[in-house]
């Protein structure tokens, strides 16, 4: 048993002496059971989405398509002032990155929806939770997932999808990462699975609008809507 114990100790230092090691040779980005990366990836693993109200104030602040991603090496996760409760939603995490300019937004993330919503706080502003928002929101950025888009299987939705220029998922993939926007009017963020009225474009000219869920951990397509009849409707 002393043997036993001794072994035990060792591993014990080593493995906190690695710890420490591993945090200041790549910061806390290699302990993803950190609370504050845990937060991240949960925000990374969305589609980040700017509301229409917020894209200039966020642009000013340096912070849009190209840079959101990046934004989040530059500070960390204010606990103390999210809105967090269990069961209570959408959960807002309050972020600030670290600059000589202070830059506080907030995430609101949506209980099984696959979206997180980007709002500016000024220095002193408390964050607020919106369960509906009216216009559209602009996708910012989206998960790097080969796998991302699924359309439904059903007949009917099969049958409407026959509209889109290409069904191909990787390319509806970077039609909605280049052009993607979201209605929140005809949206229903608090679903439990999160319905999103979402639109795009493909090959410069046909407008897509589709209703879609997050099933799976993917971005299901349910309905297609057309100003026209399809042969097989």
């Amino acid at each position: 048993m002393k043997g036993l114990g001794k072994r035990l100790t060792y591993y014990g230092f080593g493995l906190v002496l690695g710890t420490i090691l591993a945090y200041f040779l790549f910061g806390n980005r290699s302990c993803i059971w950190l609370p504050q990366n845990r937060v991240k990836k949960g925000i990374l693993d969305k589609v980040i989405v700017f509301p229409e109200d917020q894209v200039e104030e966020l642009n000013a602040m340096g912070i849009n398509k190209s840079t959101i991603h990046n934004y989040f090496l530059k500070g960390k996760i204010d606990f103390n002032n999210s809105l967090k409760s269990q069961g209570d939603y959408p959960k807002v995490y309050v972020y600030k990155a670290n600059d000589t300019i202070p830059k506080r937004v907030q995430f609101s993330l949506y209980e099984g929806g696959y979206i997180s919503i980007v709002h500016v706080l000024d220095d002193q502003e408390e964050p607020k939770q919106y369960k509906t928002l009216n216009g559209w929101g602009e996708v910012a950025g989206i998960p790097r997932d080969s796998a991302l888009v699924f359309i439904d299987a059903s007949n009917y939705t099969q049958c409407k999808a026959r509209g889109l220029a290409s069904k191909d998922p990787m390319q509806i993939t970077q039609d909605i990462k280049e052009t993607g926007r979201i209605n929140f009017e005809k949206s229903d963020l608090m679903a439990l699975k999160g319905v999103y009225h979402l639109a795009f474009t493909q090959n410069d000219t046909l407008e897509v609008e589709a209703e879609t869920i997050w099933f799976e951990s993917r971005i299901t397509f349910k309905d297609f809507f057309w100003d026209y009849t399809l042969d097989c409707e």
